[in-house]
């Protein structure tokens, strides 16, 4: 939908003969069915997947640390399986964000207009798509992680918390849909790989298999290749790529707030663009704060 359609959805009332905005219509209402399907499906999905890992014949024990006092050589299917969920979701995020932001003839190139106002106002539908996945994944790991004491962290959880907003409010609102696919979805590339990584953190490959096991090579060089990536792809989109991409959201918040158009194109949506920009700024310092840790961890390593 282009801008200009928006624009006459919402200037189509009268008050005293003069051409008022009218209450922009939910964009959140519609996505609502498939909201609820996505926590049925992750909610069905753990507890499958949690039932059939013992099926595959794997050690899925965990260091001790993982384990209650009283079992310290406890199997963790529970935390595998979150972690396979957690994989599932950032897979989609990351591939539709990817395809959208950089491949799409419908997406972020060309589905809308390349100004500011289009990247804050216009209409995507895949941008719709990635807010969906954020507030299915964000929403469903905030309360999981409830029950897991390795996700059950203060940044983590707020991190989920404000993430899950950003997702509900930009489908309510229709708002950024330019920067929800990078922010939401393209960022997320990196997570597929530190999903798996994390999964091997719990679940190390000589663990999983005998230690003469075929297998063995293949699942360790999966792990090297996963971590590798993980960093890689978090410098690229996640450092390099989100600084310039929070800054040019920064300077098209600037210019639709100086030349009030948030009314004229959105009413009543002025406080979100705020939670947005005050968002973006502490997102990005966490980014930072998240690599310096993958940098003292590598070089611990060395």
């Amino acid at each position: 939908m282009c801008i200009a359609t928006k624009q006459q959805q919402h200037y189509n009332s009268k008050k005293n003969g003069v051409m008022v905005a009218a209450a922009a219509p939910s964009g959140l209402r519609p996505m609502l069915p498939l909201i609820l399907y996505g926590y049925a499906f992750n909610t069905a999905f753990y507890f499958g997947v949690k039932a059939l890992l013992p099926q595959t014949g794997w050690d899925f024990t965990v260091d001790p640390t993982h384990c209650p006092e009283d079992n310290p050589s406890c199997t963790r299917t529970d935390l595998a399986a979150f972690q396979i969920v957690a994989l599932v979701n950032l897979t989609y995020l990351g591939l539709l964000g990817v395809y959208s932001y950089y491949i799409s003839n419908k997406g972020v190139k060309h589905g809308i207009p390349n100004t500011p106002q289009g990247r804050i106002f216009g209409h995507l539908l895949e941008a719709d798509y990635v807010n969906v996945g954020i507030v299915v994944f964000q929403g469903w790991d905030f309360v999981a992680s409830i029950f897991f004491e390795e996700h059950c962290t203060m940044i983590m959880m707020t991190h989920h918390l404000l993430a899950f907003i950003c997702g509900l409010y930009s489908l309510e609102y229709g708002l950024v849909p330019h920067y929800a696919v990078y922010f939401g979805g393209v960022s997320e590339f990196s997570s597929i790989f530190l999903a798996i990584s994390t999964l091997f953190q719990y679940h190390p490959p000589s663990a999983l298999v005998p230690a003469d096991s075929p297998k063995l090579p293949l699942l360790n060089a999966v792990e090297l290749f996963c971590q590798a990536m993980f960093v890689l792809t978090f410098f690229i989109f996640r450092i390099v790529g989100w600084v310039h991409t929070c800054y040019k959201f920064l300077i098209d918040c600037r210019y639709v707030i100086h030349n009030k158009l948030v009314d004229r194109y959105q009413p009543g949506s002025g406080w979100f663009l705020w939670y947005l920009i005050t968002i973006s700024l502490l997102l990005s310092m966490l980014q930072i704060f998240w690599f310096w840790q993958i940098v003292e961890k590598i070089k611990s390593m060395l």
